[in-house]
Parts: structure tokens; C-alpha cells; sequence
């Protein structure tokens, strides 16, 4: 008598275990459009366009819903399984981002979790807080917001080149436009002493020099470590002639 009911449980089950996948295939699925943003963590745009974003349905999703892929029913169908596929890093106004063909249910809102990294030679900068890589999408989502990463730019070498362009750049203007002309100013019209005259010309000048700076690295770098290196620097040469000023004992 205990037989019976032990043989409808299982056939119950069997009949459950091949079901969930045909169930999972005839919900219907669309491809959803996206673009996701992703960013370092001072909140600056990631700017290693070698990596690349991956992207595969979420595994333990996979399980609840019974089965490891996904698509739609075009006749070059969309496809999406448990194992990674890869999206070229772009950059527009906003930021970098990535165009993502995700799936979505055709006929409901409910959400179909994935799972989004970014990849290098096969390894991924960790998000920040400790966040997971989960992303639900579903047809009726907002878009997504930036990914931070727990990681900063990289420091290219064409980014030195280009701050110390305009550093030097900088430097001729302040030269050009602030130097000769207040110093000139200063000895001639407000008859100051020549070394009175020069202090304050290079104070001036190395002051407007530490703002460039400042602004430059700001912009290019981020709030980091090498930003606050190069107002440090920069800062120490404008406090180390003003010093120098003041011990002299020079007066206009």
C-alpha cells in the first residue's frame, strides 16, 4: 500500500523536472536594449577601453528557473546560457558604457536576473561596497545605473603627455600674459624695488600655476592619490618662495 503513493510522487516529480525547461522556453522572451554605464570609483568614467563587459544569465537563477538557456524565437535567435558572452566597451557624452542585448519575458514583468562583470584576461576589478554582480532586468525596468568599481583608472601615458602639455602650456601663458606684464607694471608705475618686485611676480605666477594644476589633474585624474601628489608639489613651491620671500625681509 506504501508503494503506490511513493511511485505517483516520483512520476509527480519526474513529470515536474521535464516540464520546467519546455515551461521556461514558452514564457517567450524579447531582446531588450541597454546601455550600461560603468565607472571607477571617484565616480570618474572607466577609461581601460580593453576590457571588455560580460554578461551570462545569473547560475543560481538558472537553476530556479530549470533550465541554463535562454531565447527568443527569431530565426537567428538571441541566445543566453550560464556562460559568459561579451560586449565592447564604448564612450560617449555621458561616459563609457556598453550596449547590452539583454532577454526579457514578452508577456510579463517579472525580472530575468543576469550576472555582469568586467573582463581582462580573464579577471574582474570587484565592485564597490562589496556589491554583488546581479543585475535583474525585466520589460518595464528603468535604465540601469553606472557600475562603480572598487578600482581607479588606470594612469595612461598618454595622460602624463597631455597634463604636462597643458601644464607647460600654462606655464608660458602665465609667463606671457602675468609675468613681464606685472612685473613691469610693478617696478615702473608702482616704482617698487626690483627684488620686492620679482617675489611678488613669482608668487603670482607660481600661484596661477598651482590652480592650472589643480584644475588639470582634477579634471583628467579624479580625487586620488596622484591628483593630491601633484597639488602637494605644486603647492610646496609656491609655500616654499613665499617663505623664502618673507625671510628675506624684502620690502616694496
Amino acid at each position: 500500500m506504501k508503494i503506490r503513493p511513493l511511485l505517483l510522487g516520483g512520476l509527480l516529480a519526474l513529470l515536474s523536472f521535464i516540464a520546467s525547461p519546455i515551461s521556461a522556453q514558452q514564457n517567450g522572451f524579447v531582446v531588450k536594449h541597454v546601455k550600461q554605464y560603468w565607472q571607477d570609483q571617484n565616480q570618474q568614467p572607466w577609461n581601460d577601453l580593453s576590457y571588455k563587459m560580460a554578461a551570462r544569465i545569473d547560475p543560481q537563477y538558472a537553476r530556479e528557473l530549470g533550465t541554463d538557456e535562454i531565447s527568443t524565437d527569431d530565426t537567428t535567435p538571441v541566445k543566453y546560457t550560464t556562460g559568459w558572452q561579451f560586449y565592447t566597451l564604448q564612450k560617449d557624452a555621458k561616459g563609457t558604457y556598453a550596449d547590452v542585448d539583454y532577454l526579457v519575458y514578452k508577456d510579463r514583468n517579472d525580472p530575468v536576473i543576469y550576472q555582469i562583470e568586467l573582463q581582462k584576461n580573464g579577471k574582474a576589478p570587484p565592485f564597490v561596497n562589496g556589491a554583488v554582480s546581479k543585475m535583474p532586468v525585466s520589460n518595464d525596468s528603468a535604465p540601469p545605473r553606472p557600475v562603480t568599481l572598487n578600482q581607479a583608472n588606470a594612469i595612461f601615458w598618454q595622460d602624463w603627455l597631455l597634463m604636462a602639455g597643458v601644464l607647460l602650456l600654462g606655464a608660458i601663458i602665465v609667463y606671457v600674459l602675468v609675468f613681464r606684464w606685472l612685473f613691469s607694471g610693478l617696478l615702473f608705475r608702482r616704482q617698487w624695488a626690483v627684488s620686492s618686485a620679482e617675489h611678488f611676480t613669482w608668487s603670482m605666477s607660481l600661484l596661477l600655476l598651482l590652480a592650472v594644476a589643480a584644475a588639470m589633474s582634477w579634471f583628467k585624474l579624479g580625487p586620488r592619490l596622484e591628483t593630491y601628489a601633484i597639488i602637494a608639489v605644486m603647492g610646496g613651491f609656491w609655500l616654499l618662495h613665499a617663505i623664502v620671500w618673507m625671510v628675506s625681509g624684502k620690502e616694496a
